[in-house]
């Protein structure tokens, strides 16, 4: 682990090896006692977050703006663009300064002199290729002298510092906590069963021979097919019990056997007793032979799909002898699955009827959401498992684009209540440290916070949050392993100047 995060240290000093200072990066600020304080400005809306850096104004002083830009859809750097800073005086005065190249990718570094102490109206302006926004920045203030700028006290929080340059070049993405609808939930391991009229094992009915001349398209694992669809051609076998010739001789003698009654009761020469039974055994005799002759051949018996599905099993080959009961193939329609849940007993008698489900698939980006008709509740289980105290219950689910699988094993969501409003963070903002729940706090640009939090229940992809967080605070939800590791890294997570 120690190894890793050195590596992982190496890779973002690398990254910000371009905030560096030196001889070509004229900002780089002094470290001078009477230098004036800085102050920063953070502000987010539906398309760019703003972040600034400058020096508090003096009257008639320039001042260095280091101006960050990012827009919100993929939070990554802006590439060109122009920015027009307007400055109104409470006097009434307008003062602007306009830029129309960056210092480098994101970054805007105006210098701003303005000639009037007191109270301005700022507002920001950005024109660029992808987005355009304007920024009104409150409290802005141009002192008299550097002696009148008050002293601001010493935070005590400790802040995790992760720059622009670092969120720029990795997919990172912060979100803010909102109050959405939510919904309870039990966490269970289900596992995927095949829906009873969804799966057909296939044995052969007769004895017969797989020639190879018949069985050219002969369909093989994994080949989609249709319920009436030529699966397999058999040859009957002569002299075999139970063949094909057998079942076709005997339904022409029964038919034979049943028209010779049909002559014999209009003469009234057979009674109702033996005409009966000879129509019920052409009956069923005749229900046998049509049930699998489908071929223009009847000399040929042709095994067809009894269901819409997915072959997923053939255990015959061309050129094979086949026994009557011998197992052919396997057929799945995955449309529709059941699926099994153990609860244990705290959890069964919680849950009542379950109103929807989310599936927590390994290696899928986001949860499966099952509610209305895509979940239906079969049964119940009346039993306690005694080795592993759970009862079962049965779902059957819709499988949209066949994602599950049979067997599978699969983290489940129940959801056991009705939509209620709760704060709520996405599931990705979360991790764990020292037995904690965190999240990462995007207190401004390139400020973070470690925050603990009190978690309650799951739903959509979201989880509520009980404590620990405030309605509009933005959590880190990509890339926060890599803040992670910036506060348990001096190093990673150096000031810097432009």
């Amino acid at each position: 682990m120690k190894r890793l995060t050195v590596i992982l240290g190496i890779v973002l000093s690398l990254i910000t090896s371009g905030c560096s200072a030196g001889e070509d990066n004229p900002g780089v600020q002094s470290t001078d006692e009477n230098e004036v304080p800085s102050t920063s400005v953070t502000q987010w809306t539906d398309k760019m977050e703003l972040f600034m850096e400058y020096p508090l104004p003096v009257k008639s002083s320039p001042g260095k703006f280091v101006i960050h830009l990012s827009v919100m859809e993929d939070f990554k750097a802006i590439q060109g663009g122009a920015i027009t800073l307007s400055f109104q005086h409470q006097s009434g005065q307008t003062f602007q300064v306009k830029r129309d190249y960056l210092l480098r990718e994101g970054i805007f570094n105006p210098m701003v002199e303005l000639p009037l102490a007191g109270p301005y109206l700022f507002t920001l302006n950005y024109i660029g290729p992808r987005v355009s926004e304007t920024f009104q920045i409150d409290d802005f203030v141009v002192y008299e002298s550097a002696e009148e700028i008050p002293k601001e006290p010493e935070s005590g929080a400790e802040a995790i510092t992760f720059l622009k340059e670092q969120q720029w070049k990795i997919e990172f993405r912060t979100e803010p906590a909102q109050v959405r609808p939510m919904r309870g939930s039990i966490q269970a391991i289900g596992e995927v069963l095949p829906r009873q009229l969804s799966y057909a094992e296939i044995t052969s009915p007769v004895e017969g021979v797989l020639r190879v001349e018949h069985n050219q398209a002969m369909v093989i694992p994994g080949a989609v097919v249709k319920k009436g669809q030529i699966l397999a051609t058999f040859s009957p076998q002569l002299g075999s019990v139970d063949s094909w010739i057998d079942r076709k001789l005997a339904y022409e003698y029964a038919k034979t056997e049943y028209e010779r009654a049909q002559r014999l009761k209009q003469k009234n020469a057979i009674s109702n007793r033996e005409f009966e039974e000879l129509k019920n055994n052409y009956l069923i005799q005749k229900a046998g032979y049509e049930a699998y002759t489908q071929s223009d051949n009847s000399d040929l018996f042709q095994l067809r799909a009894p269901i819409d599905g997915t072959v997923t099993e053939v255990t015959i080959l061309p050129g094979q002898k086949i026994s009557a009961g011998q197992k052919l193939m396997t057929i799945i329609n995955l449309s529709t699955v059941w699926l099994r849940i153990n609860l244990f007993e705290k959890d069964y008698y919680r849950m009542q009827t379950p109103e929807g489900a989310a599936l927590i698939v390994p290696g899928l980006k986001s949860a499966i959401i099952l509610e209305g008709r895509d979940f239906r509740l079969l049964s119940m289980g009346n039993m306690v498992d005694a080795d592993t105290r759970t009862i079962p219950i049965l779902l059957e689910i819709a499988n949209p684009d066949n994602i599950l699988k049979i067997g599978q094993m699969t983290q489940v969501e129940l959801y056991t209540t009705s939509a209620t409003r709760s704060l709520s963070i996405p599931e990705s903002a979360l991790y764990e440290d020292d037995a904690q729940q965190i999240v990462f706090v995007h207190a401004e640009g390139e400020s973070f916070e470690k925050r603990a939090v009190q978690t309650g229940s799951r739903y959509k992809g979201w989880i509520s949050i009980q404590s620990g967080l405030k309605e509009g605070e933005r959590v880190v939800t990509q890339g926060g392993y890599l803040v992670k590791l910036a506060s348990t890294s001096k190093e990673i997570g150096h000031g810097h100047a432009h």
